[in-house]
């Protein structure tokens, strides 16, 4: 309902642009169609009033130069650029210039100036007006010829020296010019009032941009997107409320943001007891299922141990005490590795990271592990170059190494080869351990990094082997934040896990220092 009803309202509301656009379009309209309706309409004696000013201004003109030798070219130049007929009388009435006479150069005493032939003088009838002395007038006149009557406006006037000058201008000439000087006039002036309205209204349309741009960002604002903020403008009203709604959009960005990082932490401290409930179900249902058999071989043997003492067999009782010892030793190791694996998933350790060898932590490893090898006919390689550093907690990072080595050997066959190798990935140290044998089947080398997995079921429990040191070198990694997996190559298989780039190690540093 609330959506229809502002459709509704929109539809009867029309912007300020458009609005102006109409009445800009009235304007225009008006602009053309006024001037022919005067043009038409209006009384004579208004086209008069231009032309009659202009001779009016020009008589000014001339009695500008009188008495200079620029006065002859002011009667000309005023002659030819007005169209216009000249006539100049002598203050005694002697008649000493006209335009039709081609008379000479005027002097710059006017007195002294021939009379000119009067057959040169225009016949005027005069219609309105009279010539009145020591002033000035407008006449209208018709002069009479053989063959038709032309009506002329005279503007007369006096100079300095009391000559009397004319200038007049054919009426028809008058009536068409100033009727093109009315339309003329009229449409500059429409033009100037439309160009008006028009800048108005682009000022106008900047002010309503700037406020759409207002209620866009207010817009973003109800959908909580604080993003976007009002630009700033000329208008000091629409810069406060810019500046206004700028304020508020980014106290509530703040205090949104400030309540999603409370809420996030929030979710992570649920996460984080999620996880370790999680993983203290895992350990319990874990330990609770691993223990079960020891538990059971302790208590067997046990009650076989006090029998045989009661019975006075101590050589039999030693065994089965020896037997007891062994599964309680096993089942420590076991829980200290369960704990392990906790300690690393549950986030209660933190890493201590430091640059070291990467080839001194594989090499200890087949040096402490040497006579195991040799008994066993396992030939090792390790291609790891000295001196090349990683950086790491190299305490934990020792047990990646030695559950991966240790896994090698418990499987290693066919030409009893284990290998150490290396090579730069995505700007890590990736490290390889391969042994020959078999290789691991697909629906278990997804899960060989689960606690208390066995991909190789045939291994007994007499090999202290538990299914938990892929789940710790796994644990280890995504502390560190790295890389692990396996694949299966030609003749074996061989684990992976990245290591970051060290800088050097500090007995280097401080030899190079020296």
């Amino acid at each position: 309902m609330a959506k229809t009803e502002k459709r509704k309202r929109a539809k009867k509301q029309r912007s300020i642009t458009a609005k102006l656009m109409r009445g800009i379009i009235m304007i225009l309209f008006l602009t053309v169609f006024i001037p022919f309706f005067a043009y038409y309409n209006l009384p004579e004696w208004v086209y008069y009033l231009a032309p009659g000013t202009r001779l009016w201004l020009a008589i000014d003109e001339i009695n500008g130069t009188y008495g200079t030798g620029e006065f002859d070219e002011t009667v000309r130049v005023v002659e030819k650029r007005l169209d216009s007929n000249i006539e100049i009388y002598t203050a005694d009435g002697r008649f000493i210039y006209s335009t039709a006479a081609m008379t000479d150069q005027l002097p710059t005493d006017l007195s002294r100036a021939p009379t000119v032939d009067d057959k040169y003088q225009l016949t005027y009838q005069t219609v309105d007006g009279e010539i009145s002395a020591g002033d000035r007038g407008f006449l209208l006149r018709t002069y009479t010829s053989t063959h038709l009557d032309i009506q002329f406006l005279d503007v007369y006037g006096y100079l300095e020296g009391g000559e009397r000058i004319e200038i007049c201008m054919q009426v028809s000439q008058l009536s068409t010019t100033g009727k093109l000087y009315f339309i003329i006039s009229f449409v500059a002036i429409m033009i100037s009032m439309a160009l008006a309205l028009f800048i108005i209204m682009l000022y106008i349309r900047r002010f309503t941009k700037s406020v759409k741009q207002v209620c866009d960002t207010t817009d973003k604002m109800a959908r909580l997107d604080f993003s976007e903020k009002c630009p700033e403008t000329s208008v000091m009203e629409l810069s406060q409320l810019s500046d206004s709604i700028n304020t508020l959009s980014d106290s509530l960005d703040i205090a949104l943001t400030d309540l999603k990082q409370k809420n996030e932490k929030l979710q992570e401290d649920i996460e984080k007891e999620r996880t370790i409930d999680n993983l203290r179900q895992t350990f319990i249902s874990g330990i609770s299922h691993e223990l079960k058999t020891p538990i059971a071989i302790i208590q067997g043997y046990a009650e076989g141990a006090k029998m045989f003492y009661q019975s006075g067999n101590a050589a039999m009782a030693d065994s089965y005490c020896d037997t007891v010892m062994e599964e309680a030793t096993r089942m420590n190791t076991m829980i200290l590795k369960l704990l392990e694996i906790t300690k690393y998933d549950s986030g209660a350790y933190e890493p201590v990271r430091e640059d070291f060898d990467v080839r001194t932590l594989v090499q200890n490893w087949f040096d402490r592990n040497a006579s195991i090898l040799e008994d066993r006919g396992v030939r090792v390689i390790n291609r790891i170059p000295e001196g090349l550093v990683g950086n790491g907690d190299s305490v934990i990072l020792d047990s990646v190494v030695n559950n991966y080595l240790s896994n090698a050997l418990s499987h290693v066959e066919g030409e009893m080869r284990i290998e150490a190798d290396w090579e730069e990935v995505d700007g890590k140290h990736r490290i390889y351990v391969f042994n020959t044998g078999k290789e691991i089947q697909k629906k278990d080398i997804d899960n060989i990094w689960t606690s208390f997995y066995r991909a190789d079921k045939s291994l007994s429990r007499s090999q202290g082997r538990f299914g938990l040191g892929l789940a710790i070198v796994a644990s280890i990694q995504k502390l560190h934040n790295e890389k692990y997996g396996v694949e299966n190559v030609k003749d074996g298989v061989r684990f992976w896990f990245d290591v970051k780039k060290g800088v050097s190690l500090p007995g280097e540093s401080e030899e190079q220092a020296t």
